[in-house]
């Protein structure tokens, strides 16, 4: 999808944008005909009724019972591939010193608590 800020220039019937292209990772700023560009745009909607891929079967965040039966099926250690993660360092309560933990991560619920 294509940001407002990402739209150069409009004027006479053309309409500048630009875009990153995914092959070359190259920033890319093409102009096209103004009725060509709402449909350059309207291409990446989804109809209705339609949800992304991503977010069903396996690859849906809920998952993870599945997730786990495919490591067992294909043999896959995932504790091998993330030794290389640091452990985060303890946050501090900032009244009591005490060490907090997190028990959410949710932008709309308060994600720290006091043990």
């Amino acid at each position: 999808m294509i940001r407002e800020s990402d739209i150069v220039a409009c004027g006479d019937g053309q309409v500048c944008f630009r875009y990153r292209n995914a092959k070359t990772a190259r920033s890319e700023r093409p102009t096209v005909s103004g009725a060509c560009f709402p449909w350059l745009v309207l291409q990446h909607v989804l109809p209705k009724g339609f949800r992304r891929a991503r977010n069903f079967g396996f690859l849906h965040p809920n998952c993870k019972r599945i997730i786990a039966l495919l490591h067992v099926l294909l043999k896959f250690v995932p504790a091998q591939t993330t030794a290389w993660v640091k452990e985060r360092a303890p946050i501090l309560c900032a009244c009591c010193g005490a060490v907090m933990a997190i028990v959410s991560n949710s932008s709309k619920t308060p994600g720290i608590s006091v043990r």
